[in-house]
């Protein structure tokens, strides 16, 4: 490996860092929205900035209750009443565009930011 070879891949490997910290850093913490789903109809939009605390979420299902826990960070879904438990497994949700699916139980957590929950998905003409 020559001397410039060197300085290649370190070039590379800083513009693929400073790359990845860049994108990082667009999705802030403060606007997550957790947006809990069933049978394809938003019932709980989830601002977790405002949280303080851990907070339990009861979402009734033809089978049971699916139980949901979030905080500032993210969240989980705690317990289910389907027999894979898929859903609990899957753990906490912390990234925006990260979802869980309780197919079963007809739930879906996804946590968006706000900014994109309000950007369009394409534009026609």
């Amino acid at each position: 490996m020559r001397k410039n070879d060197f300085w290649l891949i370190l070039g590379l490997a800083l513009l693929a860092l400073g790359s990845w910290f860049l994108f990082r850093s667009r999705t802030s913490d403060r606007d997550k929205v957790l947006v809990v789903r069933q049978d394809q109809q938003v019932i709980q939009r989830i601002e977790l900035k405002k949280v303080t605390s851990e907070t339990k979420l009861m979402v009734p299902t033809e089978h049971g209750e699916v139980v949901i826990v979030y905080d500032r960070e993210g969240g989980r879904v705690l317990s289910s009443p389907c027999p894979d438990q898929v859903c609990v497994r899957q753990g906490k949700i912390t990234q925006s565009g990260q979802t869980i699916a309780c197919v079963p139980e007809k739930v879906l957590v996804t946590l968006t930011t706000a900014a994109k929950e309000n950007d369009h998905d394409a534009i026609l003409r």
